[in-house]
C-alpha cells in the first residue's frame, strides 16, 4: 500500500453521514480526498473525481477496518472523546463567513418539511451558547421561516458575523425563541 498523507482534525461533526452516530456518542472516523473549486457545485463533474485518491483512501479504510476488528476480537474495545472545546475549522475558501455551529439531523432531511431537526450544536459555537438541544427543530432564523435545509442555508448566507439574531426552535412541541450571536467560520477574512 502507498503511503498517504494524512491530516488529522476535525471535531467528528460533519455533513455527512457520521454526524448522528457522533452526536449519539459513537466512535466515528471520516476519510476524504479533499475539497475542490467544483466541490459540491453543480459544476462538479465526474472528471474530477480524485479516482487515485479514493483508491488510496479505500485501502486505508479496508486497512483500518481489518485493525480494528482484530482488536475487538481480542477483547479490546473502541473509547469515545468528545472535544473540550470548539474545534479548528477550517475553510476550503468557498464557505460564507456566517456560522452557528447547529448540527442537522441528517437522517431526518430526506425531502422533509416543517423545519430542520437537530441532532445538536457544536461545542462553544453560538448555538450551544444560545440554548438549542438535541431534538431541537429550527423553523425559524433572523426573522425568516425556516422550512427546509435549504431555507436553513439561505438565512445564513444573509447574516454576518457579529449580528444577533434569533433562532426560533420547537422544543416538546413548544415554540422557544433563542437570542444568539452569528460566529464567524475560522479561516475567512484571512
Amino acid at each position: 500500500m502507498q503511503g498517504l498523507d494524512c491530516k488529522l482534525g476535525g471535531d467528528g461533526y460533519g455533513p455527512s453521514d457520521m454526524t448522528p452516530f457522533y452526536a449519539a456518542g459513537v466512535p466515528v472516523i471520516f476519510f476524504f480526498t479533499g475539497p475542490h473549486a467544483d466541490y459540491h457545485r453543480p459544476s462538479d463533474t465526474a472528471d474530477k473525481i480524485n479516482a487515485m485518491g479514493v483508491v488510496q483512501v479505500a485501502g486505508t479504510a479496508a486497512a483500518v477496518v481489518e485493525a480494528l476488528a482484530g482488536r475487538l476480537k481480542d477483547g479490546g474495545a473502541l473509547s469515545f472523546q468528545k472535544p473540550k472545546g470548539p474545534a479548528p475549522r477550517a475553510g476550503d475558501g468557498r464557505g460564507y463567513g456566517a456560522y452557528l455551529g447547529t448540527i442537522p439531523d441528517f437522517t431526518a432531511m430526506q425531502g422533509q418539511k416543517g423545519g430542520v431537526k437537530l441532532t445538536g450544536a457544536r461545542p462553544g459555537s453560538p448555538a450551544e451558547k444560545a440554548g438549542v438541544l438535541s431534538g431541537d427543530v429550527l423553523v425559524g432564523l433572523g426573522g425568516k421561516g425556516v422550512d427546509t435545509l435549504e431555507d436553513m442555508s439561505f438565512v445564513l448566507r444573509t447574516l454576518k458575523p457579529g449580528q444577533a439574531t434569533e433562532l426560533v426552535i420547537l422544543r416538546d412541541g413548544k415554540k422557544l425563541t433563542l437570542p444568539a450571536t452569528v460566529g464567524q467560520r475560522s479561516g475567512e477574512g484571512k
